[in-house]
């Protein structure tokens, strides 16, 4: 099966126009783990439908970065979608967390295939929907949380999501995802340390 039969499958696109359009217009492409799909304050001029892999999508600010979501198979990214309807610059940078197969579809075509192809449509809305919800999520947990319930909770799942009790990551990679500084987070788990909440080593933490 190829790239295109996943998608095609996986969208439950029917139209054989999209098909033979999306064949014609689209660009599959294999990228290294730490590529950039997207970049912030450029133009954007393809919008990319992740086919395996993982992209990280965030924020960054006078050098501090905010996690807003991941984008995974069959999934899209939802602000590189909105900015291809008004042809404006990129908000947001886009990397992958690991070799990545994506489609790339050239913005011309996006606006125009939501009013002809049914199944267009709902694969942007159901982006727009999905997406909202991370969105929300993320604000929330910013909005209302603690810096140290943030780190615990994303610790958490991260080993629920992996089934183990152990992290292989970096303190910098860390204060990264949750939207602060390496010495922040490093000076948080001395302090998890120091409660029987972890175990340190290095470029690993152990969740007790």
């Amino acid at each position: 099966m190829t790239e295109f039969d996943q998608l095609f499958k996986a969208l439950n696109i029917t139209e054989e126009n999209l098909k033979k359009e999306i064949l014609n217009v689209g660009v599959v492409q294999t990228v290294s783990k730490a590529s950039f799909i997207v970049e912030q304050e450029k133009y954007i001029k393809w919008l990319a439908i992740v086919i395996s892999g993982k992209v990280r999508v965030w924020q960054e600010n006078e050098n501090r970065q905010i996690l807003l979501y991941y984008v995974t198979p069959i999934q899209t990214c939802v602000l590189s979608l909105s900015a291809t309807f008004r042809d404006c610059k990129s908000v947001i940078n886009a990397k992958t967390e690991e070799e990545t197969t994506v489609i790339k579809i050239p913005v011309q075509y996006i606006n125009d295939w939501g009013y002809k192809y049914k199944s267009w449509n709902k694969f942007t809305t159901d982006a727009f929907i999905n997406s909202y919800e991370d969105l929300l999520h993320s604000y929330k947990n910013l909005a209302f949380n603690k810096i140290d319930k943030r780190l615990l909770d994303y610790m958490q799942s991260i080993c629920k999501k992996n089934n183990t009790t152990y992290i292989n990551i970096s303190h910098s990679k860390l204060a990264q995802e949750i939207g602060t500084t390496r010495e922040v987070v490093s000076k948080i788990l001395k302090q998890f340390e120091l409660s029987g909440i972890v175990n340190l080593k290095f470029k690993q933490i152990e969740l007790l």
